[in-house]
């Protein structure tokens, strides 16, 4: 089913912002569809059947709003003509539209805060002070242990600890008061 899609993939133009947003969010909607297709085995041709839509639909997309919930709406409605054609098989269940519309608003609101609180987060990165964010950096995006890292800045493993605490708990409380402020929208 993937050779339809990369025959039609653009070269160039406003497409190309498309198919950024398109793989951007191609884990959010994966996600999305997760929560909403009882059948593991059904959930890749889902997916695709959501991306060809997406793709063939395009045209209609508004750059100048959130692409998600767009895409959201069509992965709710194939989702939804997919359950219900396999209704029709004695071997699968079958969820009413009304539960598949609960769990996607349900999700949906998830996926938004979620996302708010990324955002918020990648500020409240930003506004601590350099040798905190190399610290950080030196912790997570390293694949060395805790205590070499500690020994490579020269404190204890639990003064290192007691720093990193210290941090996530700056984090935790700007996010929360990022987003009580309502700064967490991009």
């Amino acid at each position: 089913m993937t050779s339809g899609v990369e025959h039609t993939l653009p070269v160039a133009g406003d497409s190309d912002e498309f198919v950024g947003r398109l793989l951007a969010s191609q884990r959010g909607i994966h996600a999305f569809l997760v929560s909403l297709m009882p059948y593991e085995t059904d959930l890749d041709d889902v997916v695709q059947q959501v991306c060809l839509m997406l793709w063939k639909e395009r045209d209609k997309y508004d750059p100048s709003r959130p692409f998600l919930p767009w895409a959201y709406a069509f992965a709710r409605n194939i989702a939804s003509m997919h359950l219900r054609s396999r209704a029709r098989d004695r071997n699968h269940i079958a969820l009413s539209p009304e539960v598949l519309e609960r769990i996607a608003f349900a999700r949906e609101g998830q996926e938004s805060t979620a996302e708010a609180r990324r955002v918020a987060l990648g500020r409240c990165v930003e506004q601590l002070l350099p040798s905190q964010r190399e610290l950080l950096l030196q912790r997570y995006e390293s694949p060395e242990s805790l205590k070499h890292v500690a020994a490579a800045t020269k404190v204890s493993a639990a003064a290192l600890t007691m720093r990193l605490q210290r941090i996530r708990h700056a984090l935790l409380k700007c996010v929360e008061q990022s987003i009580a402020a309502g700064e967490g929208a991009s």
